[in-house]
């Protein structure tokens, strides 16, 4: 099986939220799982955005990271660049799925006003990481369904004022097929449609091989 890289490549507004006429400036927040990590999984947070004044059929297209690119100066630049990071693998490097449900992705659409992004990744991080040993007895789908409802919640936690941040409709999981996983033939894409807050985005990824 191959080693894996999966990342947000690119965002369609469909829809402008009802945020007071002022444009939008949407982030997105991807939890992956790994459940072949025992005792408990291991799990990471990637935040894409926020983007700023996005506007009724605008495409935002995340920044591919040069492999000969200074780490250092990708880390000091993420609060201004859109890069492509990718969520898996956790450490940032390739690594292979050998079956779908080794793995879970939550994704999280939001649209940011005063609140603070890095302190809703590490929120939402802390929520997962709880659940997760939480529901230790549970089948793969019903800890799916609490984690959703867990960062669900996580998300309606003020973290700037007096404009809180709003959830784009509900977390979703990015569920993988095995086609999805054979990246030897080429890159393969799955995209996502979010719809709440009265707007609506369609979130792009990419699978290709490490």
């Amino acid at each position: 099986m191959a080693s894996i890289r999966i990342a947000v490549t690119k965002v369609r507004c469909i829809d402008e939220t009802s945020d007071g006429g002022s444009a939008d400036e949407p982030y997105i927040l991807v939890t992956g799982i790994n459940l072949k990590t025992p005792p408990i999984p291991n799990v990471e947070v990637t935040k894409y955005g926020p983007w700023g004044s996005v506007d009724e059929g605008d495409l935002l297209v995340t920044r591919p990271i040069p492999p000969d690119l200074n780490p250092d100066f990708v880390d000091a630049t993420s609060g201004v660049l859109i890069w492509r990071y990718p969520f898996w693998g956790l450490n940032g490097k390739p690594a292979p799925i050998n079956h779908p449900d080794d793995v879970i992705f939550l994704v999280s659409v939001m649209e940011h006003d005063d609140g603070d992004t890095a302190a809703m990744r590490t929120i939402v991080k802390g929520v997962v990481v709880s659940g997760l040993a939480a529901s230790m007895g549970m089948s793969r789908a019903e800890r799916v369904k609490k984690l959703i409802k867990d960062v669900d919640g996580a998300l309606e936690i003020p973290t700037g004022a007096p404009n809180f941040d709003d959830p784009v409709g509900s977390t979703k999981e990015l569920r993988l097929k095995k086609s999805l996983l054979q990246v030897e033939t080429g890159v393969k894409v799955k995209k996502l449609l979010f719809t709440g807050d009265g707007g609506q985005y369609r979130v792009r990824f990419e699978l290709s091989k490490g």
